[in-house]
């Protein structure tokens, strides 16, 4: 499993990288537009839909390094009511919660992702784009994210514990 789990990490760590990447070329597709716009001449006519893609795909792709890396917003209020034991048990229930949303809503994904790509179905706005392609980072990023998860559940980090390296930038 640690092998599984090293392998997902850096899947992680690269669809983030990715991500940032995308999110430099939406700025500059932004820039571009606006300094045209205000030259009067034609805007960026794909621009707007390609920008929007992006964001999709900015937020499926780095979901699962941020539960990889502890960056996901947790509350604690009812976990630090409990005794060490119960918090042992909320905490594997959580993240045996989250490891089955993920996979249910992968699973929706991915469903939705081969039926588009069976029918050919495309997405039509300022050019036309793959359906599935809609799709593909939700998958992507959910069945990712459900192994991150894994990994917590199966008891090889805890999302409650931060070590002081990471306390120091809160």
């Amino acid at each position: 499993m640690k092998f599984l789990f090293d392998l997902t990490g850096r899947l992680s760590q690269a669809l983030a990288a990715l991500a940032k990447l995308l999110i430099g070329a939406m700025i500059l597709i932004v820039i571009a537009d606006v300094v045209i716009r205000n030259l009067d001449l034609k805007p960026i006519s794909w621009g707007v839909s390609v920008s929007e893609y992006i964001l999709l795909y900015v937020t499926f792709l780095p979901m699962p390094w941020l539960v990889h890396n502890k960056g996901h917003v947790f509350v604690e209020f009812l976990r630090n009511l409990l005794p060490p034991g119960g918090r042992a048990v909320l905490e594997k229930v959580v993240y045996l919660v989250c490891v089955a949303l993920c996979l249910v809503l992968g699973f929706i994904a991915v469903t939705s992702l081969i039926g588009t790509a069976a029918s050919g179905e495309y997405e039509t706005r300022s050019f036309d784009m793959p359906k599935w392609a809609v799709f593909l980072p939700m998958a992507i990023g959910f069945f990712v994210s459900a192994i991150e998860w894994l990994r917590y559940l199966m008891g090889h980090a805890s999302l409650y514990d931060l070590d002081p390296l990471e306390m120091e930038g809160l």
